[in-house]
């Protein structure tokens, strides 16, 4: 809890403050007057299902599970979601006793048993056994970095209390069995777990050097407490279990004890009743609204005693009237020079958090360098849409195709903390030579990944309906040019291929060369690169090339939420659409050696095309933000590739085909609209739009009942590529 107070300068006065912090300790049992719980679990594999594994990870209200005097019944279930969008929907949780709080699930990874298969043997019917199995999976490696578990719980019925956090991890991806929590914003604790399944056995974790499985926060007040845990690097770990536990213990009150002010030295003292082991920030306003962050970023609190002070430290703006502090959550980080990139006139800088405005929009103090020491002009330097980003703007336009340095110097964040890590950056600007090779970015989640079978039809038989070898040979007028006489695959020499099926962490997985039917998830799958190609390769005497770049399971709203979005409606910039641009730029500046056919011939990046939206349609709040969410983040890539009007097609998701309702019409209805030229005037003639609930086929007449990939058809997933084809054919004038 943040409250804010204001503080009259020139005037001596005193206010009051009430928050709330956090540390870690070692437990002293203290009676329970009620406890809320909540155990987490997902399905495992190996064909069960969700009602197979039901009985392994579950509680049912009167069994018993927890440590000590901690063990109770009236557990609730709470099945997590598999790379759920930020948040969703708020859960009343109940107490022993009747009182009840909100819980909200900002984001994981995913869940599961430690074993994904087949159900454990031990403990079988115990309920610690059922509650120690299921966990969330959390990750914070560099490529999925917004995979850590993060929630809220408010309204919270008690003065004080304690919360148990029972921990678990996936056997696969235990890796060394580290991790990292963080409750109420304190810094970052290190814990290690124990190796092997749960054995019926509790054992506190202490310290990052005393392996167990659950941790203790005591002393919890505020009504609320918010929480991250996550595995290092691809380590798959997360809670089992909590439990919020009304505590007799007694907890200082927090509030401000005194604000003093010296009116001849213009310094100001705050001093607070505070915790051991509880750390704060402290900040400013002159509007409360706006607080920056540059009094101080962490005091730690006075261990041996029941008062914090802090001071005197100088007016953080000198002359005004009235300001306000704040006394919040501590800022632990330093900051980092996170990305630079360049286009035209314009060079982009974002950091970790915002920087001290003052140093940041000096243009001294940055230097953009060519060719190892040739230093060019810098005209200005102004803050972007978020206080995180600076925008540099240059004498004369930047070089196509050309490698650049960006060095900064003497910048600070708003504590005046200078940049740890690297100060400089190097970047590369993309070509347009109208006479090179025509790219084409495919970008989305498995759907544009592919899932269509290129062989294999219904039953499982090879040329049976729902494969794209059917189609070949049942309409001939439309699929016969895809095989030669002897019914062979004709391989595309003129459209190429490049394609890393791996995740952004999990190395090179590289598929590329002439499109044939083999560019999907796999070898025997499609994805709409192969209607796309064919459509547009027909259209273009230069050679073409199609770079995909699409994550299973990956959301708008989240995964690849662009700048645009942050600036508007807040969030943090999705990696996936980070990866997007890196990827991108991995290729293009390697051309000649990914296709060495394609050395000296350049490049023009001719269009990008956009399949996704399965994971945004699973609730209302993400569906009915899709559609601002795409249209910012087409303007951002077009930004970010240096043209401001480059043809982007968009496919909607029109699984269910006319029978598509709910969330999931709302979010295609969204991703309809932004070619509307009503509703976006700037779209009009470079953005299209294409209903894909025609290319429905049932489950009957495909390969799977897999409604999600749209039931593994062939020729849907060529119409969808087909008609992202024929719509960037209109916007390229072909």
């Amino acid at each position: 809890m943040i409250l804010s107070y204001s503080l009259h300068l020139k005037m001596n006065r005193s206010h009051t403050f009430l928050l709330a912090g956090i540390s870690l300790a070692t437990t002293t049992l203290l009676p329970a007057v009620e406890i809320i719980s909540v155990n987490f679990w997902r399905e495992g594999g190996g064909g069960l299902g969700k009602a197979g594994w039901e009985p392994h990870l579950t509680l049912s209200p009167t069994d018993s599970a927890g440590f000590g005097d901690w063990q109770t019944s009236g557990w609730q279930n709470y099945e997590l979601p598999w790379a759920p969008n930020s948040p969703r929907p708020a859960v009343t949780l109940t107490g022993t006793e009747g009182s009840t709080a909100t819980f909200v699930l900002n984001d994981c990874r995913n869940g599961g048993p430690y074993i994904g298969n087949p159900p454990r043997t031990t403990l079988v019917g115990e309920g610690n056994g059922n509650m120690m199995d299921g966990h969330v999976n959390a990750t914070n490696d560099p490529g999925d970095g917004s995979n850590i578990f993060d929630i809220i719980v408010t309204d919270i019925p008690f003065d004080t209390f304690d919360v148990i956090f029972y921990l678990g991890a996936n056997r696969a991806q235990f890796g060394d069995g580290t991790g990292k929590i963080v409750v109420n914003g304190a810094p970052e604790a290190d814990f290690t777990l124990l190796s092997g399944a749960f054995n019926g056995t509790f054992t506190e974790i202490t310290g990052a050097e005393t392996p167990g499985n659950y941790i203790v926060y005591k002393g919890l007040g505020g009504g609320s407490f918010t929480a991250q845990v996550w595995g290092n690097g691809f380590n798959h770990i997360g809670p089992t279990g909590i439990q919020i536990v009304e505590s007799n213990a007694v907890r200082q009150p927090l509030e401000v004890a005194d604000v003093s002010y010296d009116d001849t030295t213009d310094e100001i003292t705050l001093t607070w009743k505070s915790n051991p082991g509880e750390f704060y920030g402290l900040y400013w306003s002159e509007d409360l609204v706006t607080f920056q962050p540059g009094i101080a970023p962490a005091v730690e609190a006075n261990p041996d005693g029941e008062l914090t002070s802090f001071g005197p430290f100088d007016n953080p703006n000198p002359g005004a009237e009235t300001l306000y502090f704040r006394v919040g959550e501590p800022d632990l980080r330093d900051p980092t020079l996170d990305r630079v990139w360049g286009n035209g006139t314009t060079v982009n800088l974002t950091f970790s958090e915002a920087m001290d405005p003052d140093l940041a929009t000096r243009p001294f103090n940055y230097s953009v360098i060519v060719g190892g020491d040739a230093l060019l002009p810098i005209s200005s330097a102004v803050i972007g849409d978020t206080p995180n980003t600076v925008i540099l703007t240059m004498g004369f336009p930047l070089g196509l195709n050309s490698e650049y340095t960006l060095e900064t110097n003497g910048l600070t964040d708003l504590a005046g903390r200078p940049l740890t890590g690297a100060t400089s950056s190097v970047f590369r600007t993309w070509d347009d030579n109208p006479n090179g090779v025509k790219v084409f970015i495919l970008a989305g989640q498995s759907n544009m990944q592919g899932h269509g079978r290129s062989e294999t039809g219904n039953g499982g038989v090879n040329g049976a309906i729902g494969s794209l070898r059917y189609e070949t040979t049942d309409d001939p007028a439309n699929f016969g040019m895809l095989v030669d006489g002897g019914n062979n695959w004709i391989a595309r020499d003129d459209v190429q291929v490049y394609y890393n099926r791996n995740d952004l962490t999990q190395g090179a997985n590289i598929k590329k060369g002439p499109l044939l039917p083999e560019f999907g998830v796999d070898d025997a799958r499609i994805g709409p690169e192969m209607g796309f190609g064919w459509t547009i390769g027909d259209s273009y005497d230069e050679p073409v090339l199609i770079i995909k770049t699409c994550w299973g399971g990956k959301s708008l709203y989240a995964d690849f939420r662009s700048p645009g979005a942050v600036a508007k409606r807040g969030g943090e910039v999705g990696n996936y659409y980070l990866g997007l641009i890196d990827y991108v730029h991995a290729v293009l500046d390697n051309l000649s050696t990914e296709f060495p056919q394609f050395a000296g011939q350049g490049y023009q990046i001719a269009g990008f095309a956009w399949h996704q939206g399965w994971n945004d349609g699973g609730n209302e709040f993400t569906a009915s933000s899709y559609q601002e969410n795409l249209a910012d983040f087409i303007r951002d890539i077009r930004a970010e590739l240096g043209n401001p009007t480059l043809p982007f097609a968009v496919a909607n998701t029109g699984i269910s085909g006319a029978s598509a309702s709910g969330n999931r019409l709302i979010m295609l209805e969204g991703q309809l609209a932004v070619a509307n030229p009503v509703l976006y005037p700037e779209f009009n003639g470079n953005v299209s739009a294409a209903d894909t609930r025609p290319f429905w086929r049932e489950a009957n007449v495909s390969p799977q009942n897999q409604g999600f990939h749209w039931n593994q058809n062939g020729e849907t997933q060529y119409l969808i590529g087909k008609s992202l084809g024929e719509g960037m054919k209109i916007l390229l004038g072909k």
